[in-house]
């Protein structure tokens, strides 16, 4: 063989080789880019389950139920911290033989047909001596669609 033709063999010997590095770099890069474009697929699934969540969490209700004392008046609030509305709103105490709230404002304000947001209503509460720290009450409402929730409170002094 001449000069010339083991000159040549070792340039395509050399080209072989960098061919054959360069194809196990690209497949390997590919591999990597398609765990990269499924991460990617699943942090959109995830972000818009997110967005979603965040849209129904603007069209919801949060309630909650305090009991305080303003001077010598007891006064149960019900309030909607939420975003969203809530109709056909009820409330009741649970397991409380001696109610302190008033029958008669009870039937006159529930059910309270539509508590916007940031809203409360205010009953009177006839506390004595002898009256449980603690009370456990029950909110029941319907959201926009009509689908009826509820909810149960421990409300304390």
């Amino acid at each position: 063989m001449s000069k010339f033709e083991v000159l040549s063999l070792i340039i395509s010997i050399l080209a072989a080789i960098i061919s054959t590095i360069s194809l196990v770099r690209t497949r390997e890069l590919a591999k990597e880019q398609l765990e990269l474009e499924k991460v990617t697929a699943e942090l959109s699934r995830l972000q818009i389950e997110s967005i979603t969540e965040q849209k129904t969490e603007k069209t919801k209700p949060k309630f909650n139920v305090s009991l305080t004392k303003l001077g010598k008046a007891y006064n149960f609030y019900i309030s909607n911290t939420g975003q969203g509305s809530g109709y056909n709103v009820n409330f009741e105490l649970i397991d409380c033989e001696d109610s302190p709230l008033f029958t008669s404002e009870l039937m006159e304000i529930f059910p309270y047909q539509e508590m916007k947001p940031s809203s409360r209503i205010k009953l009177l509460a006839s506390l004595h001596m002898n009256s449980p720290s603690k009370y456990q009450s029950r909110i029941s409402w319907e959201d926009e669609s009509g689908k009826k929730h509820d909810e149960i409170f421990w409300t304390s002094l």
